[in-house]
């Protein structure tokens, strides 16, 4: 009886009904961004960077993680805009940005970013990173601390074992699937999913290689 009434109790609390699965293992739709108040492209170390911003005030960078889109951050924008200016940005490769031969890296791809905030004319700013994306803004943190007011890094790993086990996830691999149809609709070369797929996924085999004293350094409030 009192295991049947926990279940019932947990069933309520994540919001599943009896034939539903749970919320973790499903993926919502992805959201559009709002009316932007400035996009555009910016030509950042051999690459297109597209970007967006919306609002006025404190400027805070939202990152997206490996294989998304700022899409993903739609809700977040609505959320922050009306306090601050904030700032989306697809990575390299990802989206609507362009990519070249050169080797994805976490350092590579951090660098991205602080061109992005220099072509915007952004000293220090706030940032927000889901997955890559707050791999990158711990990258930051540690080589560009002048430039971060403070982080907010969620979901990333420090390490390659952090990931070692991506591939048995049915709801990893569901979103593997879905990035490839929106890469297809968003990018500017919408046939080389596949080979983009396996340098990213080369990356994140080998990236990043931070030890917890190499952590410990990041003087920027995290």
């Amino acid at each position: 009886m009192r295991a049947c009434l926990l279940a019932i109790i947990f069933c309520l609390l994540v919001g599943e009904t009896a034939n539903a699965e749970p919320q973790w293992l499903t993926l919502p739709p992805t959201p559009s961004l709002p009316k932007a108040a400035q996009s555009g492209y910016a030509p950042v170390n051999g690459v297109r960077i597209w970007y967006a911003t919306f609002g006025r005030g404190e400027p805070v960078i939202l990152l997206h993680g490996g294989l998304a889109n700022s899409n993903y951050w739609s809700n977040q924008v609505r959320a922050l805009a009306p306090r601050y200016r904030v700032i989306v940005m697809d990575s390299r490769g990802h989206g609507r940005s362009t990519r070249n031969a050169e080797p994805y890296g976490y350092d590579l791809m951090a660098g991205d970013v602080v061109a992005l905030m220099d072509f915007l004319k952004i000293p220090k700013a706030a940032i927000v990173g889901w997955s890559d994306g707050a791999i990158l803004g711990l990258d930051i943190a540690m080589h560009h601390p002048e430039r971060v007011s403070k982080l907010f890094a969620f979901a990333a790993n420090s390490d390659p074992s952090g990931v070692a086990d991506i591939a048995n996830s049915p709801v990893f691999n569901a979103f593997i699937a879905r990035a490839e149809k929106e890469y297809d609709q968003l990018s500017p070369t919408p046939t080389e999913y596949k080979a983009f797929l396996a340098q990213i996924t080369k990356m994140w085999e080998t990236q990043p290689n931070w030890t917890a004293d190499d952590l410990k350094r990041i003087a920027v409030p995290t």
